[in-house]
Parts: C-alpha cells; sequence; structure tokens
C-alpha cells in the first residue's frame, strides 16, 4: 500500500509537472505566431511604403530600356545603310575588277563559290550570261598588251577565270613549281634556282625541275638559264610538255629522253589536245652541247651530239644561256653572250613548260626575259 500511493503520488506530480511545460509550449506557439502575424503586417506596410519609390525606379529601367532599343534601332539603320552601299558597290563590275587585280584565280573562285550575288550567272544582255567575278576575270583579260594576247590565245570552252590565271602568270617571275624524282631540291627558299641533292651517302641520279605554273601556249618566250660550272655529271635546259601532278608521284627519279617503259606509258596518258605535233620534250646539254629530244613513243628519239648549227660555236665553259621559245615558228633558239648560236630544233607545237635536269653537283638558275643586247 504505500509503495502504491508513492507510485500514485509520483505520478500525479509527474502530471502536474508537465502541465507548465505544455503551458509554455503552447504560450510559445502564441508567441511565435504573433511575431510572424507581425512580421508579415510589417512586410505588407514595407511594401506599400516602398511602392512608390520602386514604381519610379521600374519606370527608370523602363525608360532606358526604350532608349537602349532606340539607339539599337538607330544603330541597325546606319548597319543596314553601310551594307546597302557596299552591296551597292560590289554590283558594280568596275569595283569588282580593282578588287579582283589583288586576287589570283583561285581566290576569285572562292569568291564565286562563296558570294551568291558576284558568283551567279547574270542573264542580263550586259554581262553576257557570265557572272560578276567572270565577268570582271574577261575584262581584265581583255585589258592585256597585244603581246601578251599573242601569248594567250583563249581556247574554247575555257574559263575567263582560267585565263586570268595564266595571265598573272605570265607577268610573274618564272619559278620551278614542280621538282620530279628525289635528287632535286631547291636552293634554299628561292624557287627559282635548284640544285643536285645527295641521298645514301652521296648517290646521285637523274631529276627534273619543270616550271609547271608558267605554261607556254603561243607566241614568243625568252628565258635566262645560268649554272654553276661545278657540275660533275650531266646538267640540260630546255622544254618539256605540261605534266600536272608529277611532282606528286612520289617518283624516285626522271629523265624524260629516253623515259623507261612504264613512264612512256604514263607520259602518254597526259596527253592533251594542246600536245600539238611530236616533239614533247627537247633540251640541249650543258656539259658538252648535244642536243636531246623526243615524241615519248618510242620510235623517235634522237641524241644529236653535233647536228644543231650552234654546236661548234657553243661553249662549255659558258654558265649563262639564252633561249627563245617561237611557237609561231616552231622553233627554240639558243644565245650566248647576245649571239645567237642557232635553232636545236623546229617542228615544236602546242604547250611547252622551262625545263631543267641535272645529275651532279651544282645549281641551276631560271630567269624570265634575255638582258642581253642581241648581235
Amino acid at each position: 500500500m504505500p509503495v502504491t500511493t508513492r507510485s500514485s503520488g509520483s505520478a500525479s506530480g509527474e502530471k502536474r509537472k508537465q502541465k507548465p511545460d505544455e503551458g509554455d509550449a503552447a504560450a510559445k506557439q502564441v508567441k511565435g505566431g504573433e511575431r510572424k502575424k507581425k512580421t508579415r503586417q510589417g512586410g505588407k506596410n514595407t511594401t506599400r511604403n516602398d511602392m512608390l519609390p520602386n514604381e519610379d525606379k521600374y519606370k527608370q529601367r523602363i525608360a532606358a530600356s526604350e532608349s537602349t532599343l532606340a539607339n539599337f534601332d538607330v544603330f541597325s539603320a546606319a548597319k543596314r545603310q553601310r551594307v546597302a552601299v557596299v552591296e551597292s558597290a560590289l554590283t558594280n563590275v568596275d569595283v569588282v575588277g580593282h578588287l579582283a587585280a589583288f586576287l589570283d584565280a583561285a581566290d576569285l573562285c572562292q569568291v564565286k563559290a562563296t558570294c551568291k550575288a558576284l558568283g551567279s550567272t547574270n542573264d542580263g544582255a550586259e554581262f553576257n550570261g557570265l557572272s560578276m567575278v567572270d565577268e570582271a576575270a574577261r575584262r581584265f583579260c581583255e585589258s592585256a598588251s597585244d603581246e601578251e594576247k599573242a601569248m594567250l590565245p583563249r581556247y574554247e570552252g575555257e574559263s575567263w577565270i582560267e585565263l586570268y590565271h595564266h595571265l598573272l602568270m605570265l607577268r610573274s617571275p618564272l619559278t620551278f613549281d614542280q621538282l620530279v624524282g628525289r635528287y632535286v631540291e631547291y636552293r634554299g627558299d628561292n624557287k627559282a634556282v635548284v640544285q643536285g641533292k645527295k641521298i645514301n651517302g652521296g648517290l646521285r641520279r637523274y631529276s627534273q625541275a619543270i616550271c609547271g605554273d608558267h605554261v607556254m601556249r603561243a607566241g614568243k618566250h625568252w628565258a635566262t638559264l645560268t649554272s654553276t660550272s661545278s657540275f660533275d655529271c650531266y646538267r640540260s635546259v630546255g622544254v618539256i610538255r605540261p605534266l600536272p601532278g608529277w611532282d606528286k608521284r612520289g617518283l624516285e627519279t626522271f629523265y624524260p629522253d629516253p623515259p623507261h617503259h612504264s613512264t612512256r606509258r604514263n607520259l602518254q596518258h597526259e596527253r592533251t589536245a594542246s600536245w600539238r605535233g611530236d616533239v614533247h620534250y627537247l633540251c640541249i646539254s650543258m656539259s658538252d652541247g648535244s642536243r636531246h629530244w623526243s615524241d615519248w613513243e618510242g620510235n623517235r628519239r634522237e641524241i644529236d651530239i653535233d647536228d644543231w648549227e650552234g654546236f661548234d660555236d657553243n661553249n662549255k665553259e659558258c654558265v649563262t644561256l639564252g633561249m627563245l621559245l617561237d611557237l609561231g615558228s616552231g622553233t627554240l633558239s639558243v644565245f650566248r653572250n647576245g649571239r645567237r648560236l642557232g635553232t636545236l630544233k623546229d617542228g615544236l607545237a602546242g604547250e611547252y613548260c622551262w625545263t631543267v635536269g641535272f645529275c651532279g653537283r651544282g645549281n641551276v638558275s631560271i630567269q624570265r626575259g634575255y638582258n642581253e643586247v642581241i648581235v
């Protein structure tokens, strides 16, 4: 019984202790609710009090945005006006012609491909169906001198941009654009000078350097070729048919006269309508004055040691020769110190490029024209 009384009293005491705690919690909830209510009410009051200043800020921002948009519209209008001026200028073929004077043929092709206004075919009678770029190239070619026009007749179906390329090449210095064979290289960074190259401990074999970008198709063409006197084997200068891409074939050696059977077959595959006549390769050896030529057919090849009119007068110690390819008369002539030694061969027709072949030490340079006084 006493134990029971204590237990009951203890439980009642615990209940009595819990009631104040519950009251405190309820009081805290009431106070917290009041604080939240006051906070909400205070927030509402604060918002109402700050409403007018915020409206002013919003109005200022809107006004600033409208001002920015107005300035952007002015800028856009000015930009559209400038673009319109440029587009208007580009529709003027004279302006395009002036621009073309600063571009090569590859650049013109790029412009034609990327700019619709300049590259699209014009159906109007003014340009005869040509695009603006083609018309600019045509006018550029038509402005060439009579001598240049005689050297560059336009082929049937040839584009004006292609003819424009050949005209630019005609006006530029001669360079050896193709090195065929592993035993030839440029001297430094000068593509107008080539030299023999040692491979495998000093082994030297035949190779050719060709002015592949400078194609001669008509008229008279002069070149001055200068070599060192330190050649220990062979060097030759002359003309060869255009052989596009042959510098990319990775040939070990290349000697066009007489070419190896497989090489001869590949050379024959390069034949085009511009290969007229049967003289496809012609040169003079600067080592001994002999003449070499070939039709690349295997049945008409000549090595003439002394069977050309200038052989007896040829000075083997002379390191500079002038050469004249006259496609009007079909001849290749040799000059030394301003004096004509003779004609290497006649019967030349169609397209040719200047070429240099050698095997051994030394170098050969080429220059357009001939500065000696002809006597």
